[in-house]
């Protein structure tokens, strides 16, 4: 006798993904169905690698296919869609396709004349500090290089939240066309009013990019303790790494800039100085190296700990497959 499945039972919940009610015909040729134009936004956007060819598309096509969509329900549901590409780079954890999405959602209301969401589209995709000079990079080689309000002050807000003393270090480098500074002059940012330091940070940005030579402002610790570290001879850094672990921490090192100073092989100690300051991907990526390196059991234990974390390991945001090869990798 059924004691849940009864007549009274219903499911929890249905599926979001709708179809308008009309047949077609798939790429082989069985019958399918159309969906609306939410429900097949939310599938491209979840599974679109921007500018990667699948089996029926290539990157082009599908690139094209969700621009239309995203172009489409900005003006038709901007609330919805500006809902979805927020989600998209933040729960969804899919990087490119919000930035593409954001910024042809924000030309799409532009040129309709649509007031509002566009600048906060725009800010609510950009989450890593490097990310302020990818929009910029994105809408210049589309849009050319006048830059409409919402696109700046979308930006700038994004700079203004992410721009930090460890965020320069790591990100504003040569490799990149729009330096920090490039982005800071071209949407005319300004500090956060409860940060001090912060106009500091961006004029030093600013005068760095333009190749002044200014001294590092007193209240910029981080670059002082990173200056510090770059001013000890070469021969004497090891001796550095040994008795001040601490500036390592507190002088932004990542364990790639740390090898790049101490040009030489990252042995136990060099590992052991980084271990508490490397984040979670860093760690999964060289477990091999630290044990191949030898470090301490009590280094390993730190790491362990992290691992072992589900606040951690889902603050991450790496996919499965990342922790699996690090086990398939790690003795």
């Amino acid at each position: 006798m059924a004691r849940f499945n009864t007549r009274d039972a219903r499911p929890v919940g249905r599926s979001l993904i709708t179809t308008v009610g009309a047949q077609a015909r798939t790429h082989e040729g069985a019958t399918g169905y159309l969906r609306d134009a939410k429900s097949e936004l939310f599938l491209l956007a979840v599974s679109n690698m921007v500018g990667t060819d699948t089996f029926y598309e290539t990157g082009g096509q599908r690139d094209d296919r969700y621009t239309r969509l995203v172009r489409q329900l900005a003006i038709a549901d901007p609330e919805w869609t500006a809902g979805l590409l927020g989600w998209l780079r933040g729960e969804g954890n899919m990087r490119t396709a919000a930035l593409v999405g954001a910024a042809e959602f924000t030309a799409e209301r532009l040129l309709h004349e649509a007031p509002g969401y566009s600048r906060q589209v725009i800010d609510s995709v950009l989450q890593r500090p490097d990310e302020p000079g990818e929009m910029l990079g994105y809408w210049t080689a589309h849009y050319g290089r006048r830059l409409p309000k919402p696109v700046k002050r979308g930006i700038a807000d994004a700079a203004q939240r992410l721009y930090n003393e460890a965020a320069l270090l790591k990100y504003d480098t040569d490799s990149k066309g729009y330096r920090f500074g490039d982005v800071l002059e071209l949407v005319h940012a300004a500090p956060a009013p409860d940060k001090r330091w912060q106009g500091d940070l961006f004029k030093h940005a600013i005068d760095r990019r333009h190749g002044r030579t200014e001294d590092i402002p007193a209240r910029l610790s981080t670059l002082l303790a990173r200056e510090q570290l770059m001013a000890t001879p070469l021969d004497q850094r090891r001796q550095v790494l040994a008795n001040h672990q601490y500036l390592l921490q507190h002088a932004g090192m990542t364990w790639e800039s740390l090898a790049g100073w101490l040009q030489g092989p990252m042995d136990a100690a060099a590992w052991e100085a980084v271990i508490p300051s490397m984040g979670l991907m860093a760690l999964i990526r060289n477990l091999r190296n630290f044990d191949e390196a030898g470090v301490s059991d009590e280094a390993a234990e730190q790491v362990i700990k992290r691992l072992a974390d589900p606040q951690q390991i889902a603050k991450s945001r790496q996919l499965p497959m990342r922790f699996y090869s690090a086990f398939n990798a790690a003795p």
